[in-house]
C-alpha cells in the first residue's frame, strides 16, 4: 500500500485539474501494466474499466489501445478506437505512465446518422412528389389527343353508317372495340389527375430564414463537390410564410442544385451560390444566385415547359414542379440574368407576420 502511495503522488495535481475539468481520463502505469488512476467522467463512460484494470482488459474493451499508445510516442494527438471506432483516445506519456484521455463520438454519429437519415427521407420524398407531377403533367398533355381521338372515331362511324352500304358487323364491332379502349384510356387519367389533385399544400407557419438553412445543410455534400462558396443573407427575426414546408423544400433544394449544376457546367474560378432573404412590403423574396453557365435565350423560353431539359439526363420537370407549388402557395417564380455571369431565380411568397399565432414550424440548429 505504501508504495502505491508513493507512487500515485506525483499525479494528484495534474489528476485533480482532469478531474475538474470533467475529463474522462486515466492514468495507465506502464511498469504494472494496469490503471492507476480513473476520473469520475471516465468512469461514468467505462465504469468496468476502473483503477488496477489489467492492460490486457483495457485492449479487449478499446481495440486499437495499443496503436493509440503507439501513435502516442510518435506525435500523434488522437486514434479513434472501440469495435465501432465509436471512441477518441488521446495518450501522452506522464511521469513513466502513460496518460489516457476518452472522448465519446457516438452521440456526434447519432448527430450524423440523423443528418443522413433526413437527406435520404429528402431524397425519397423528392421522387414520389416528382412521380406525382409528373404523372398529372401527363395526364393533363394526354387528355386532349385522347379526347380528340374517341370524338374522330364517333365522328367516322357516324359518318360510315350513313353511308348506303351501311357498316359490316366486324367493321362496326372494331369501331366499338377502339371507341371503347379510348374511352377506358380516359377514365385512367382522369383517376390519376383525381389523385394527384388531393395532395393539397398543408398550410403552416413556416420560417423561410430556418427552411434556408435547413436546406443548405441537407446539400452540403452537393456543395464540397462542386467546391462552391456559399453565403447566406438572412434578416433578423426570421422570414415567416404560411405553406406546406414540405412543398417548399422541396421548391429551394431544386433551385440549389439547378445552380450547383450550372457551376459545374460551366466551372468558374471561384464557384459561388449567394442564398438571400429580402422582406419586402407584404412579400418575402427568395434569392437564389450563381455564377454558372447562365441561361441561353432559347432555354430560357422553354425553362418551366414541361418535359423540355437542357441537361442530358434532365427529364424537364423541376421548374415546372416548382412553378406549380409555388402557384399553390400564392405565390410566383422568375428568373433574371446577372451583370457578370450566371443567373438568379427569384422566389416570391406572401409575408405573415412573425407574432401571428399559427402551427409551429421546424427547428433547425
Amino acid at each position: 500500500m505504501g508504495s502505491m502511495t508513493v507512487a500515485a503522488a506525483p499525479c494528484a495535481d495534474p489528476c485533480a485539474a482532469l478531474t475538474a475539468f470533467g475529463d474522462a481520463a486515466a492514468l495507465l502505469d506502464v511498469r504494472s501494466r494496469s490503471l492507476r488512476w480513473a476520473s469520475p467522467a471516465w468512469l461514468a463512460l467505462k465504469p468496468a474499466l476502473g483503477t488496477g484494470t489489467p492492460l490486457s482488459a483495457l485492449e479487449r474493451a478499446l481495440p486499437g489501445l495499443a496503436a493509440a499508445r503507439i501513435a502516442a510516442l510518435a506525435g500523434a494527438t488522437s486514434v479513434r478506437v472501440g469495435a465501432a471506432l465509436e471512441w477518441e483516445l488521446q495518450a501522452a506519456p506522464f511521469d513513466g505512465a502513460c496518460l489516457l484521455r476518452l472522448t465519446d463520438r457516438r452521440e456526434q454519429s447519432r448527430v450524423v446518422q440523423r443528418q443522413l437519415d433526413d437527406r435520404e427521407q429528402l431524397l425519397f420524398t423528392s421522387r414520389v412528389i416528382s412521380v406525382g407531377e409528373m404523372a398529372a403533367t401527363l395526364a393533363h398533355e394526354l387528355n386532349q389527343p385522347i379526347g380528340a381521338a374517341a370524338n374522330l372515331l364517333r365522328g367516322l362511324r357516324a359518318r360510315l353508317a350513313r353511308r348506303a352500304a351501311g357498316l359490316d358487323a366486324d367493321e362496326a364491332a372494331a369501331l366499338d372495340r377502339a371507341i371503347e379502349q379510348v374511352m377506358f384510356a380516359s377514365r385512367v387519367i382522369a383517376r390519376i389527375r383525381e389523385f394527384t389533385h388531393n395532395h393539397q399544400p398543408r398550410h403552416a407557419r413556416v420560417d423561410l430564414a430556418a427552411l434556408l438553412r435547413a436546406s443548405a445543410s441537407l446539400l452540403d455534400w452537393d456543395v464540397r463537390r462542386t467546391g462552391a462558396r456559399v453565403s447566406l443573407e438572412l434578416p433578423e427575426g426570421g422570414a415567416f410564410v404560411r405553406g406546406d414546408e414540405v412543398m417548399l423544400q422541396q421548391v429551394i433544394v431544386n433551385l440549389m442544385r439547378n445552380a450547383l449544376d450550372a457551376m459545374r457546367t460551366d466551372p468558374p474560378e471561384e464557384p459561388q451560390l449567394a442564398l438571400r432573404l429580402l422582406r419586402r412590403s407584404g412579400e418575402v423574396e427568395l434569392q437564389v444566385c450563381d455564377n454558372g453557365c447562365g441561361l441561353e435565350d432559347d432555354a430560357a423560353a422553354k425553362l418551366f415547359v414541361p418535359f423540355a431539359s437542357t441537361k442530358p439526363n434532365g427529364m424537364g420537370i423541376g421548374l415546372s414542379i416548382c412553378r406549380s407549388f409555388v402557384e399553390l402557395h400564392q405565390g410566383r417564380l422568375w428568373f433574371s440574368r446577372n451583370a457578370d455571369r450566371g443567373a438568379t431565380f427569384h422566389l416570391g411568397l406572401p409575408l405573415v407576420a412573425a407574432t401571428q399565432a399559427t402551427a409551429t414550424t421546424r427547428n433547425t440548429p
